[in-house]
């Protein structure tokens, strides 16, 4: 496996699943390229990883900051290989609970518009790489899960983005690889959780409870799989039968989330 001399753009860099990749592709030889909103938190993080990686404090809500960002890779580098839409933002409610439905606006803000905007800037450049998308999505975009529910709507979202895409775009060569991952430790996800008030969970968060997988994993996991051209990947693997028991055994499957959520602490 090696990305030896190509361009990888990643963005939520600055911590989680985000750093851990740029970390990762830096050993394999990559020119990386990685945007989040906190500026001085990114350039902590990208501490090491090389003096040619280009950092990119901006939002992917903003149309104009996606822009802005694959703009200046194409200037730097020449070129776009891998766009890794990553940044997120989960929540943690009861939907009839939600003290402020703009919680549902900021969680489809970033996590389906800020891939949709970095997709569009990014088209031209990957067209001429022949490039790939990598979307961090989650196995909640195959089943809504409780507290999860704008969430889970979010990430649903994206599955219709990138069906279409796929079909829009057949025969450019751009390969779309979604990524579906169980909970991943070790992201501070939870922790940045919208609350039923609009406001990060904190200390307040569910536990996890030895459930999932470590973020190392699932970066190492996805890396192969970009490698390898791949359309897909569930982490952990099992997960592709996700689709098949909400087809045949939708109650099944809900009682068995039911049943994992309530031995979370």
């Amino acid at each position: 496996m090696s990305f030896a001399g190509q361009t990888v753009a990643i963005t939520g860099a600055s911590s989680g699943l985000g750093l851990h990749l740029a970390r990762q592709l830096a050993t394999h030889g990559a020119r990386l390229a990685l945007m989040a909103r906190d500026g001085e938190r990114l350039r902590e993080a990208a501490a090491g990883l090389g003096n040619d990686t280009l950092l990119f404090p901006g939002d992917v809500t903003s149309e104009n900051d996606c822009r802005q960002f694959i703009g200046e890779i194409v200037a730097e580098h020449g070129a776009l290989d891998h766009l890794i839409a990553n940044a997120g933002q989960s929540m943690w409610a009861r939907f009839e609970e939600i003290e402020n439905l703009e919680l549902l606006r900021r969680l489809v803000e970033v996590n389906y518009l800020g891939v949709a905007h970095c997709i569009h800037a990014a088209l031209p450049a990957l067209r001429k790489s022949r490039g790939q998308v990598v979307v961090i999505s989650s196995i909640q975009g195959k089943v809504g899960v409780p507290f999860h529910s704008g969430y889970s709507a979010s990430k649903h979202a994206l599955e219709g983005l990138v069906d279409t895409l796929r079909s829009e775009l057949h025969g450019t060569g751009i390969n779309f690889l979604q990524v579906y991952p169980d909970w991943i430790r070790g992201t501070g996800m939870r922790q940045n959780a919208l609350g039923s008030h609009g406001q990060a969970v904190g200390d307040r968060k569910h536990d996890h409870g030895g459930a999932g997988v470590t973020v190392d994993e699932c970066a190492r996991a996805i890396l192969r799989t970009m490698a390898k051209g791949r359309s897909s990947l569930y982490i952990p693997r099992k997960l592709q039968y996700v689709s098949c028991l909400k087809m045949f055994f939708p109650g099944l499957l809900r009682w068995g989330i039911r049943r994992r959520l309530n031995t979370q602490k």
